[in-house]
C-alpha cells in the first residue's frame, strides 16, 4: 500500500533546548514518511545541522520569519509550506509518542473522515533555570470527550497536537489571524461545522505544562477571559436555543448524566458569555434575551 507523506508543522520561538525534545520525538516516530515545516517566529538562530542531524532521514523544512508574527500567522506559514497528503502541529515544547502518526493516518486511511485526534496526557513537569533537565510531577488525560460540536463551542478541549487533518481540508479553512490566542480552537470550531472528526480513545502525544514561558501563564485571567468572550462572538450565531438555555438559563438537578465538571464549566462560561452580549448592546442583549424565551419555550 502506498504511503501518504505526512507534514508536521512545528511552531518555535527562543526555546531551542525543548524544540531538540520535539523533533527527538518525531524522529522517533514508527511511521516514517514524515516531513517537518520548522517556523521560527523571529526567535534566536537555529543550529540547523544539529536539528537536521536529530531528525535523521526525515526532510526539514526549515522557514525563519524575520519578526515575531504571532502563533495564527506562523501557523499558516506552516500550512502553506507543507507538501504532504495530510498534516499534523506539534508545538515546541510538547512531544509524541512513538505511534502517534501511524495511529492517526491509519485511521485516516481507512475510514471517510478527514480530521481525526486521539488522547493526549497532560503532563506537569518541573524544569531547571535553562530548561536542559526536568522531571514530571504529575500526569492525567487532557479530555476523554467524544467528538461534539457543541461541546466545541462551549470548550476548546481538543489539543492541536492531537489532530491530523486531510492537507486540502486544512488548507482551506487556515487560521484565522485576528487571534492572538484560541487560534486553533477558532479553526476547529469552523472545521467541525463542515464535518465531524473521527476519535482514538488511545493516548498518542503529551502536552507539557511547565512555566512562565508558555503562552497560556504569560497571560493574565482577563486576558484569556477577553479571548474566549471573542471566540463566543465570532460564534454566537451558532449557539442554537437548546446549548444557550443549557448554558445560560439552568442545568437541572435531576438530569441525568450530567457531571460535576460540567455543571462547573457551565457557570463559568454563563458570566463569560453574559458579559459578551451585554457589551455588544442592547441588540444584542435583546437578540440574547428572545433566543432564551424560545429555549424555555422548548424546554417546558
Amino acid at each position: 500500500m502506498k504511503e501518504n507523506l505526512v507534514s508536521i508543522i512545528v511552531r518555535t520561538k527562543d526555546r531551542p533546548k525543548l524544540l531538540i525534545r520535539a523533533l527527538q520525538s518525531i524522529a522517533n516516530q514508527t511511521y516514517t514518511y514524515i516531513e517537518v515545516v520548522l517556523v521560527n517566529d523571529g526567535g534566536c538562530d537555529l543550529d540547523i545541522k544539529e536539528l537536521q542531524d536529530i531528525l535523521g532521514s526525515i526532510p526539514l523544512n526549515y522557514i525563519r520569519l524575520k519578526k515575531n508574527t504571532g502563533r495564527a500567522h506562523a501557523g499558516n506559514t506552516g500550512i502553506k509550506n507543507a507538501q504532504g497528503e495530510y498534516v499534523g502541529f506539534l508545538d515546541d515544547d510538547d512531544e509524541f509518542y512513538p505511534d502517534h502518526v501511524k495511529t492517526l493516518i491509519d485511521f485516516l486511511s481507512k475510514s471517510s473522515f478527514k480530521i481525526v485526534y486521539s488522547l493526549v496526557e497532560r503532563v506537569e513537569k518541573e524544569y531547571n533555570s535553562d530548561l536542559s533537565s526536568s522531571f514530571i510531577a504529575s500526569k492525567k488525560t487532557f479530555s476523554e470527550k467524544d467528538f461534539s460540536f457543541e461541546e466545541l463551542l462551549v470548550e476548546n478541549y481538543i489539543p492541536l497536537l492531537s489532530l491530523l487533518f486531510e492537507s486540502q481540508t486544512l488548507k482551506f479553512l487556515m487560521f484565522d489571524e485576528s487571534f492572538e490566542l484560541f487560534e486553533d480552537w477558532d479553526l476547529l470550531i469552523r472545521a467541525a461545522e463542515k464535518t465531524k472528526f473521527g476519535h482514538i480513545k488511545k493516548i498518542t502525544s503529551c502536552y507539557n505544562q511547565w512555566g512562565s514561558s508558555q503562552i497560556a501563564f504569560r497571560s493574565t485571567p482577563e486576558y484569556l477571559k477577553y479571548a474566549a468572550q471573542n471566540i463566543y462572538e465570532k460564534h454566537l450565531n451558532k449557539f442554537t436555543p437548546q446549548l444557550i438555555y443549557r448554558l445560560c438559563v439552568s442545568v437541572s438537578t435531576n438530569h441525568t448524566g450530567e457531571t460535576k465538571h460540567l455543571k462547573e464549566l457551565i457557570s463559568e462560561k454563563e458570566s463569560q458569555i453574559l458579559a459578551m452580549v451585554n457589551t455588544k448592546g442592547w441588540k444584542y442583549l435583546e437578540k440574547y434575551r428572545r433566543i432564551r424565551e424560545k429555549a424555555k419555550r422548548l424546554f417546558s
